[in-house]
């Protein structure tokens, strides 16, 4: 298995994103630790990798250019996940930039609408931020609840203020 980690400078400070040959593994503003998809299984070429992960970095930088970048051709590395928490991943990405869905609706989505808080768990530990946009979920009041990225809920707002506006002024960054 090929793992490959790349540095995305952001807005927002540092990102690294990790690819396996099956895929993005994880996108996040901590640097990645050292074991990465094991047990993972080869499903894509070295070749290809490389094509996504160039791909992948024009995507990352017209998120934080504009905020509308779906990140939906991007192909995941799911190692590790349970079927529901697949499931709660693929329905989140449908969620479009600059739209909302609560955790009661997700989890409705993924085949269980009393699972909202297994919704919340599985937001919790999002390993691939921004491509499973679980900034987009919100509590049922419309309230921003649970972001484990650096920056707490202050990044979520800033995120979602993003993809409604379009840019990020210093102002907001400070």
């Amino acid at each position: 298995m090929h793992v490959t980690t790349i540095q995305h400078d952001t807005p927002l400070g540092m990102m690294w994103s990790t690819w396996t040959d099956r895929g993005l593994y994880s996108l996040n503003w901590q640097r990645p630790d050292s074991e990465v998809a094991s047990g993972s299984t080869a499903t894509t070429s070295p070749a290809s990798t490389a094509q996504q992960i160039d791909n992948f970095r024009g995507q990352i930088d017209d998120f934080f250019r504009a905020g509308k970048e779906s990140f939906r051709d991007v192909i995941i590395d799911d190692t590790g996940w349970t079927v529901f928490t697949a499931e709660v991943y693929r329905r989140c990405r449908t969620i479009p930039p600059a739209s909302t869905m609560t955790y009661k609706q997700l989890a409705k989505l993924a085949g269980n609408e009393k699972a909202s808080r297994a919704v919340g768990a599985a937001m919790s530990r999002n390993r691939i931020l921004l491509v499973i946009p679980c900034h987009r979920v919100i509590a049922a009041g419309g309230g921003l609840r649970g972001f484990s990225a650096p920056g707490g809920l202050s990044t979520k707002r800033l995120l979602l203020q993003l993809e409604r506006e379009g840019s990020l002024t210093q102002q907001q960054l400070a």
